[in-house]
């Protein structure tokens, strides 16, 4: 299983944003996550255009996330960055062999997976972010 670095550093993006709880400017994003502006502005129009970040334009505007961090699943933003999960074609069902060993086994990987995905929000990662310090 593989994460894109879509995936990965929007997420993070979307992290930085519910710690802050406030505004973030652009800038404060690129210092934050070392990422380049032109980069982050890609993963910000994807999670603007699917209604998970809006911004402020001017001196004092910034990102910020449409809804509390409990109401923001890591699937909803996954699936605001198309970016799903790289599995073995067996887990999708899409596996030739009809005896393949690996089939159920990927299937159960694959649903865990998406249950933990569907179940996690935002609040969720700060939570536990709270308990590695």
């Amino acid at each position: 299983m593989k994460l894109s670095t879509t995936a990965t550093y929007g997420l993070r993006i979307c992290f930085l944003l519910a710690v802050a709880d406030k505004m973030l400017s652009l800038s404060s994003l690129v210092e934050q996550t070392d990422l380049s502006e032109k980069y982050l502005e890609q993963i910000l129009g994807k999670l603007r255009k699917n209604g998970i970040v809006s911004a402020k334009r001017g001196i004092s505007g910034g990102y910020y996330l449409t809804k509390p961090a409990k109401d923001i699943s890591v699937r909803g933003v996954l699936d605001a960055l198309n970016s799903g999960f790289e599995f073995a074609d067996c887990a999708a069902g899409d596996c030739s062999d009809l005896y393949c060993p690996n089939k159920l086994l990927f299937r159960r990987i694959y649903s865990a997976v998406n249950e933990i995905v569907t179940t996690t929000t935002l609040e969720d990662m700060i939570n536990d972010y709270k308990c590695t310090k």
